[in-house]
């Protein structure tokens, strides 16, 4: 059985609908699915036996794997003054609010984002050492981008992929295929997408986003992949 504390799984990285059809998916192979499920312990006494949750009830278990994330440590930040949410907050800069003091990675907060990744720790390393070498450099933020399988289900979710105003949506599915694509748009370019099921074509997906090209003439064609939307261009 999988508990999961939210009301979706994979809330940052799925929409509403990606994450139910993943859900579906993972049940079909014989796993189910709990959610909303708060766990307060464990229940056992030499070995466990079983997750005790926040509404009383117990689900047996035999062996319990948890994963928590990553939570920022920004003790040694908040003893010696600096300005602290939920991580060390920095500027476009990587500066905190002692400008003689510079964050990066999990423990720094850029713009209300914590992100906990290597990816973006790496690009927050390259825009500090330019800094620190007299350069000019900024970070503006990381494009997050999710490629992975969950119980052998293809899951892919990069940028801005929930609808919001001034942006337009094209979606394709097919619940019986166990397929989902769901493309947002704003202003013509591709700001976010959802892969569920067939995660074919997501690097091209990303270079879409990550070049913010028109993409106003493959519109139609973004669901089917790559090579209808190079066919169309050509």
């Amino acid at each position: 059985m999988l508990l999961h504390l939210v009301d979706r799984l994979m809330e940052r990285q799925l929409d509403a609908e990606g994450a139910a059809l993943l859900a579906e998916a993972i049940t079909a192979r014989g796993i189910a699915v709990r959610l909303g499920a708060a766990s307060t312990g464990f229940v056992g006494t030499d070995k466990v036996e079983g997750v005790a949750l926040q509404d009383g009830t117990v689900v047996p278990a035999d062996l319990v794997v948890v994963a928590i994330g990553v939570r920022p440590n920004a003790d040694l930040a908040r003893a010696a003054g600096l300005a602290v949410n939920r991580g060390v907050l920095v500027d476009d800069g990587l500066t905190t609010d002692d400008d003689s003091i510079f964050a990066i990675g999990e423990c720094a907060e850029h713009r209300g984002s914590v992100y906990g990744l290597v990816e973006p720790a790496h690009e927050q390393a390259r825009v500090l050492a330019m800094r620190l070498a007299g350069k000019s450099a900024a970070y503006e933020g990381s494009l997050l981008a999710t490629n992975l399988k969950v119980s052998g289900v293809g899951v892919f979710s990069a940028g801005a992929f929930e609808a919001a105003e001034g942006t337009e949506t094209v979606v394709l599915r097919d619940r019986n295929a166990g397929l989902y694509r769901k493309f947002v748009l704003r202003e013509g370019r591709l700001a976010g997408c959802v892969l569920v099921g067939d995660t074919q074509g997501a690097l091209f997906y990303l270079g879409l986003i990550r070049s913010g090209q028109d993409i106003s003439a493959i519109r139609a064609d973004l669901p089917f992949g790559e090579h209808y939307c190079t066919a169309r261009a050509a």
